[in-house]
This record gives structure tokens, sequence and C-alpha cells, in this order.
């Protein structure tokens, strides 16, 4: 497989060519074109019993497109995602990696999906008692809302829950609600992450949250 990022940070395309009998999974809504000979075959992104256990608790069930190659010459498609931002390739290695369901876009063949266990006080920001833990071996491409970078987290970061796209299994996820703040609890804006341990994060420089802020104050 090879893969392009075009456009980025801000309009990121990704291209992806399948050499023959080659085929990589991806998330609904982002194809934006493929080459003729491709084909599709949906299928859910976690097991029966993991997904109903996510749907049972509100989660919204990760379904996939498996994009195929079944000719004998390389062909290719384009993907996007909704927001503008970027998009990166990340390796998944032993240690695997737990992302927001919404910002992932596609994952090779020898990526497994599963989930990860986020808490309740994840869940009162808006984003789930679960995220998804991708593990084994491969590559994930991962969206963002504006420019996304990784830091590496020695004993405790804090970072504004909407800013945060992926972090290292590794690290335990609590979410403190800012005191005197009302109606957090029901928007999840100005929500404090504080991720403890070892290992690495994915900040987004921008997020949907403040977007929709903004566009809220300027069409007034």
């Amino acid at each position: 497989m090879q893969y392009k990022i075009r456009f980025r940070p801000a309009f990121s395309l990704l291209y992806i060519t399948l050499k023959p009998k080659e085929q990589l999974y991806v998330s609904l809504d982002t194809l934006v074109s493929l080459d003729e000979g491709l084909t599709l075959k949906m299928r859910l992104g976690l097991g029966w019993l993991a997904s109903l256990l996510f749907r049972g608790l509100g989660g919204k069930i990760p379904v996939l497109n498996l994009v195929q190659n079944p000719t004998t010459e390389p062909l290719t498609f384009t993907l996007s995602q909704g927001a503008l931002g970027d998009l990166i390739p990340l390796d998944i290695t032993k240690a695997g990696l737990c992302i927001q369901p919404a910002f992932h876009i596609a994952h090779t063949t020898g990526v497994r999906m599963g989930l990860q266990w986020a808490g309740f006080s994840s869940w009162l920001a808006g984003q789930g008692l679960f995220a998804l833990k991708l593990s084994g071996k491969g590559r994930v491409f991962v969206a963002s809302c504006g420019y996304l970078s990784s830091y590496p987290v020695h004993q405790r970061l804090a970072v504004e829950h909407h800013h945060l796209v992926a972090y290292s299994p590794k690290l335990k996820l609590r979410v403190n609600f800012p005191k005197g703040v009302v109606g957090s609890e029901v928007s999840g804006e100005g929500m404090i992450s504080q991720l403890i341990g070892g290992g690495a994060v994915y900040l987004q420089s921008r997020s949907l949250s403040g977007l929709s802020r903004y566009l809220r104050l300027k069409c007034r």
C-alpha cells in the first residue's frame, strides 16, 4: 500500500493506492473518490459483543468500509474528513493507541479495534464512556480539527478535553469539572483532562466545539 497526504494542514486529503489483493478499513463518510474496480464491503468495527455493549451504553457503533482491490493492477481512492484540519499516519505497535472515535479515518488490516474504559467523567464531558483502542501491528490514519501535534507525558499533563484526539493506553484519563462553571455538565465545555502516567498524547490546535461557538456568534 502507498499513500500521500496533500493540502495539509487545513484541507488534508489522503490518497491511497492499493496493490492487487490489498485492502484497507475506512470509516464511513470519509470516501471522496475511488477508481473503478475497487470494491466496498461494510463491516462492524467491533465484535458483536463489544458492539452491543457499546450501543447499550449510549455509544455509536463504529461501522467501517472494507476497501479491496480484486484486480491485477494498482488502484487509487481518496479520503477526507468533515472538519477543516490535519490528517496524519500513526504506526500501531504492541502498546496500542486510544483514539476518540470521531477522529478515526482508516487503518490497515493488521490493526484490531476494541474498547477501553474512559470513565463517567469522560461521558459527562460528551466524549462517551469508552475510547476506541487500536492494537496489533499496522498503521492508522487520524484526523483532527486544526493542526495535530504530539506531546510526551512523563507524570501528568492537563489538557482541555475537546482538544484531545488520541493517547497511549498506559495513560490514565481523568476528566475534571471546573469549579463554579454552570452548565459544563451539559455542554462539556471547559472540561480539563488529566493524563496520568507515561506515554504520548495527540492534541488538535482547534476543536469542533470552539468552531461551533464561533459560528453561532458570527451568525447572530
